[in-house]
């Protein structure tokens, strides 16, 4: 397929990244933001109960409202790439069988978490059971996989993003391969969580019932298993320590040039406040650097394999 015609494209990855990134910044910014805008119009002194009892709270908000918008954001345009994906597959005339609901889900080759333009999914498609053979209809590739090849189930546990499900297969005279799965049938990331137990257990109830010989699959070929453009989800990209600590060092600097004169002046909860938001900044600053060297390098990578 085309990659202009793909649902999922690189560039549609990036945008949803992008937004859910400066939507999650512009949550952790707010509280310091709408703080001092009350304690310039309530607590200009800064002292007193009322200043500190604003400055608690903006700080207790900072954390949540962060979470609350990535929760939400964190699948932002699920249900458009759902349906899109799902008018396209019944307008190239694949079926499904009768009474079994294909499920939406994201798909990720390999057994490593990597990212792909900012996700942790390479592709996304309809997963459905399908008597002794489970089949995937995708955005940008199809396979049917028979219970026979598959060799383990599992969930995963990464120590950053979601849980995912992996499942390891085997080829005829060939072993090793893998390929992870997530529930996306949810509006957030909580939901997905989820859903993807859910889904984890009923593959667990797939594999355990007795064979189908009347229900054959079609026949679309094995998963794929090349895993090059993505990079891994923990790894930091080139050129990030010297950002990191200069962003650090100019962070540092602005937040005492802001706070100093408010100290001073003994107005203390407007000097946390602004420093809230100094740091804040900041960080977002970090993080957009760190994304963009993180695309150069999932550029490199695919125009590497692109050369091979």
């Amino acid at each position: 397929m085309n990659a202009r015609q793909r649902i999922f494209s690189a560039a549609v990855r990036r945008r949803y990244a992008l937004l859910a990134n400066v939507a999650s910044f512009a949550a952790a910014a707010a509280p310091f933001g709408l703080g001092l805008l009350v304690l310039h119009l309530l607590a200009p002194e800064g002292s007193g109960l009322l200043a500190y009892v604003v400055a608690a709270a903006a700080l207790a908000a900072v954390p949540l409202l962060t979470w609350l918008v990535h929760n939400r954001l964190g699948l932002a345009g699920n249900a458009t790439l759902r349906r899109r994906l799902r008018e396209r597959i019944a307008h190239e005339g694949h079926e499904f069988p009768g009474l079994v609901q294909p499920l939406f889900v994201g798909f990720a080759p390999g057994d490593r978490p990597l990212l792909w333009n900012g996700d942790t999914d390479r592709d996304i498609g309809f997963l459905v059971a399908w008597g002794d053979s489970l089949v995937y209809y995708g955005d940008d590739f199809s396979f049917s996989l028979a219970r026979s090849r598959i060799d383990i189930i599992e969930p995963t546990h990464p120590s950053v993003g979601m849980g995912r499900i992996l499942i390891r297969w085997h080829a005829p005279r060939e072993s090793n391969r893998a390929f992870t799965l997530v529930s996306r049938e949810a509006a957030d990331m909580r939901g997905a969580r989820r859903a993807t137990r859910e889904l984890l257990n009923q593959l667990y109830a797939w594999v355990a019932r007795p064979p189908e010989e009347a229900a054959e699959a079609p026949k679309l070929g094995l998963p794929p298993t090349d895993a090059s453009g993505g990079v891994p989800v923990d790894a930091a990209p080139g050129g990030s320590c010297p950002a990191l600590l200069a962003m650090i060092a100019a962070t540092t600097v602005a937040a005492w040039q802001v706070s100093a004169p408010l100290i001073a002046a003994a107005r203390y909860a407007h000097a946390l406040l602004a420093t809230g938001a100094v740091f804040t900044l900041g960080f977002a600053v970090l993080s957009t650097v760190f994304r963009l060297l993180q695309w150069a390098e999932e550029r490199d990578e695919a125009d590497r394999a692109a050369s091979w």
